[in-house]
């Protein structure tokens, strides 16, 4: 029997995704063998994660500034958006290197089983960066919502292919299929059937932005 504390340890580590019991217990393991300020330090980098990482006020990738690295970076198309679920997406897509795009992220996907609907997704601002609202205009003066004033020219559907994914795409598709001038695509081979881009490989991810097709 272990003590109470590497028992409760163990459990938090065995909450985690992915990690088993027996990896929970190999990690536990592994961290007794380090010295205090090891472990000082290491406890220190997670209670204060929450302190330093904010969301991008344009993408909402996890970021320690207002805007991401990848937002902020001039050298990226900012005429291309590809479109992903959760933060942890972005991570494969970048190593597969074949997108210079920036990304917007929804924080989930649609799933009515769980409530999640559109207004619960990072929808709104992806319509937004799409077509920006109109300034306030005096009265008597008009103006038209342009669509075209970010110049976006693609937006690429990075969904995993589930049922919920699948669902999110045709949702996202009917919504921005009002702008004409955008090209909406999603990624193709390479990606199975019910695979997460996650655990996706870089050459796979490659090939499914090099065979995307537009919708």
């Amino acid at each position: 029997m272990l003590p109470t504390s590497i028992e409760n340890l163990i459990q938090h580590f065995s909450s985690l995704p992915n990690i088993g019991q027996k990896t929970a217990e190999r990690l536990v393991f592994y961290l007794l063998k380090k010295d205090k300020k090891t472990l000082s330090d290491f406890a220190n980098t997670l209670l204060h994660i929450k302190d330093n990482i904010k969301n991008c006020s344009q993408c909402g990738q996890i970021s320690e500034n207002d805007l991401c690295s990848i937002c902020s970076n001039s050298q990226r198309d900012h005429t291309i958006i590809c479109v992903v679920a959760e933060s942890s997406d972005v991570v494969p897509l970048e190593k597969s290197k074949e997108f210079n795009g920036v990304y917007h992220i929804l924080n989930g996907v649609l799933n009515s089983i769980e409530g999640v609907t559109p207004d619960k997704l990072n929808i709104k601002n992806l319509e937004n960066r799409i077509n920006p609202p109109t300034p306030s205009l005096p009265v008597g003066k008009t103006g038209l919502r342009r669509a075209s004033q970010n110049n976006i020219k693609e937006i690429i559907l990075a969904l995993n292919p589930t049922i919920e994914g699948e669902t999110t795409n045709l949702y996202l598709t009917k919504l921005f299929k009002k702008f004409p001038h955008i090209k909406i695509s999603k990624l193709a081979r390479g990606l199975p059937q019910g695979a997460d881009l996650e655990y996706a490989d870089e050459i796979t991810l490659a090939n499914a932005f090099k065979g995307r097709t537009e919708i």
